[in-house]
């Protein structure tokens, strides 16, 4: 085999190592779905629990470095996507980390090739492979905000869909004789996922602040950029406030936020269907230009 055809085989070999890093590296695993069940009170990525009481460890080694490069790069002036890292939990330094070591990673890029393509004995100029890792790298730098945004868009449409039942509890419990501020406890305290437990944190927030229930579910709104949940917050000010009756309000504002999910699922559904049309038709296109390509030689020939 010839230096030149090692030369493209060792490129495309450290091309493909380098996308599947940074595809590793952006897109989460899948958990095993039977091992996540098994785990009692299991939670979303999209939030961490600090169990209060236990102190935290001194950072060593590795984690120390890291905590002084998170801390380093949080003082920057580099911008930042706040309201998407306040809803997944994730702290300003760990995304700026994050997001200019894959930025300086993906910079090596040309390096890495042209030593390469000088191994081999090919006469690439330097330009080139510069040019493409500076391009890969622009792309990662906005890859990562992308993938945060998603993460925090999946976060809020979670919120919601929990909404439907913590709207459905809190009228059933003030139905019961609670009174409004009982029956957000109540029902936050109902469900051991994610969104249960922020809505419970910011109430448990709210009250040692000395707040009142609805005013953490309105920091959370805000917080989350959820609207349904500044909705919430009214609906039980109201009744906190002026002693309005709230049971059929809530019930209704459920159905109305269980419809619309419903109707935002099937046009996401719409346009996920046509999507998919674009590969098929790729593909006809491909499997005509193969099946032309033998006449249309032979008549050019002639």
């Amino acid at each position: 085999m010839s230096p030149s055809m090692l030369g493209l085989f060792a490129a495309g070999g450290a091309a493909g190592l380098g996308i599947a890093m940074i595809i590793t590296a952006l897109v989460p695993g899948r958990p095993d779905l039977l091992a996540a069940l098994r785990m009692p009170g299991h939670t979303s990525a999209a939030s961490t629990i600090v169990q209060a009481g236990q102190p935290d460890k001194p950072a060593t080694g590795i984690a120390a470095m890291q905590a002084r490069f998170e801390t380093w790069l949080a003082a920057t002036h580099l911008t930042t996507p706040d309201g998407d890292l306040a809803v997944i939990g994730m702290r300003r330094g760990e995304f700026l980390l994050t997001r200019v070591a894959l930025t300086a990673a993906t910079l090596l890029v040309g390096p890495i090739y042209l030593l390469i393509f000088t191994a081999f004995g090919l006469h690439v100029p330097a330009v080139i492979p510069a040019g493409i890792a500076a391009a890969c790298a622009a792309l990662v730098w906005v890859a990562v905000a992308s993938h945060v945004t998603g993460k925090a868009d999946q976060a809020r449409l979670e919120m919601r869909h929990s909404l439907v039942a913590f709207l459905q509890l809190v009228a059933l419990h003030r139905a019961a004789g609670a009174g409004p501020g009982a029956a957000l406890d109540d029902a936050a305290a109902a469900s051991p996922l994610w969104t249960f437990r922020r809505i419970k944190g910011a109430i448990d927030s709210a009250t040692r602040a000395g707040h009142s229930h609805w005013q953490g579910i309105a920091d959370l709104a805000e917080e989350m950029g959820v609207d349904e949940l500044a909705d919430l917050s009214a609906i039980t000010a109201g009744a906190g406030t002026q002693g309005a009756a709230i049971y059929d309000t809530l019930l209704a504002r459920a159905t109305s936020l269980r419809a619309q999910l419903q109707t935002d699922e099937i046009a996401a559904a719409q346009v996920a269907s046509g999507r998919m049309a674009i590969p098929k038709a790729l593909l006809a296109m491909a499997t005509m230009a193969f099946l032309l390509y033998p006449a249309i030689t032979q008549l050019t020939a002639t």
